[in-house]
């Protein structure tokens, strides 16, 4: 269960996490992502904004010189139909949210939408700089399609072109419930950048009484490595209070098996990486690897942008 924020040595300059941006496509991963995000909202009375962008046949109507007034009521209907049928979709959709609200005994929740036609990658990275969301939750696949990784190509996408948090919620995740969300494992390559990302998470962890586990990739730590992971949890101990932060290193040899085991051995619920890590986000996203080790222990993963 999610502890009590007031128990935890919440930091001066925490800033509340007060919107939460959705995307959608209505598919069962969307649902996932969706009570995800209904459960933090719930906890911290945010408010939760749900968008949706779909392909308008609008677009491909070509005007002819001699038919123009005629192609353009044809557009016109076709794009009022359509937002009319997208509305009612998206309506339907949130009264679902609303009823796994009340089934699961959660605090209200403001739900509020928008619907764009146009291409998902772009209208979502459009509309999150207008929203300026606080956290952007987001499940890894299309509607009726696989994925050829474990962020699915939108979502990935995402992560790359915007400067929001984003919660990716893997195609194979089940919400069973808070005990879903207890400990984040933030994986570190001892960047500067990293104390930013760290501050960030810890902004997170400090609202929603989460744990943090710390670890670093790379075969035989050498002295300098456990330096500087001292370093790192010295500012966790000034900046955390009295809440104990864990740490161990994981050899890319046994990469996917030791960090499988490391999930499981410390009930980790979240891992958190930096955005721009490409090194660390290449080690532990290797296809092979991703397919095995998120489909096999389904957990969400939380970018931070560098």
């Amino acid at each position: 269960m999610f502890a009590d924020k007031d128990n935890k040595n919440v930091s001066k300059d925490v800033k509340s996490l007060k919107k939460i941006f959705v995307p959608v496509d209505y598919s069962e991963c969307s649902v996932f992502a969706c009570r995800y995000a209904l459960k933090i909202a719930s906890l911290l009375q945010a408010e939760i904004k749900l968008f949706h962008t779909y392909y308008s046949p609008a677009f491909d109507l070509i005007e002819l010189a001699s038919a123009v007034q005629t192609q353009t009521q044809l557009k016109e209907e076709a794009l009022s139909n359509l937002e009319a049928s997208e509305n009612e979709t998206m309506k339907s959709f949130i009264q679902s949210l609303h009823d796994f609200i009340a089934e699961s005994n959660l605090a209200p929740v403001d739900i509020s939408f928008e619907i764009k036609p146009g291409v998902p990658e772009d209208e979502i990275r459009r509309f999150s700089e207008w929203y300026e969301p606080d956290l952007v939750v987001m499940g890894t696949h299309g509607k009726g399609s696989g994925v050829s990784s474990i962020m699915g190509s939108v979502t990935a996408a995402i992560i790359g072109k915007i400067n929001y948090p984003v919660l990716a919620i893997p195609e194979k995740y089940k919400f069973i419930g808070e005990k879903n969300i207890k400990k984040v494992m933030y994986v570190t390559d001892f960047n500067e950048s990293d104390f930013l990302s760290i501050r960030n998470l810890m902004n997170l962890t400090d609202q929603l009484g989460l744990d943090i586990y710390c670890t670093h990739i790379g075969d035989d730590p050498k002295s300098w490595d456990k330096i500087r992971m001292e370093g790192l949890m010295e500012y966790f101990r000034k900046s955390y209070g009295e809440a104990q932060v864990g740490y161990s290193f994981i050899s890319q040899k046994n990469l996917l098996e030791d960090l499988d085991q490391l999930i499981r051995d410390k009930e980790i619920n979240i891992l958190s990486v930096t955005s721009h890590r490409r090194n660390i986000i290449e080690k532990l996203f290797r296809t092979n690897m991703t397919k095995k080790l998120f489909y096999h222990t389904s957990i969400p993963l939380l970018v931070f942008p560098s």
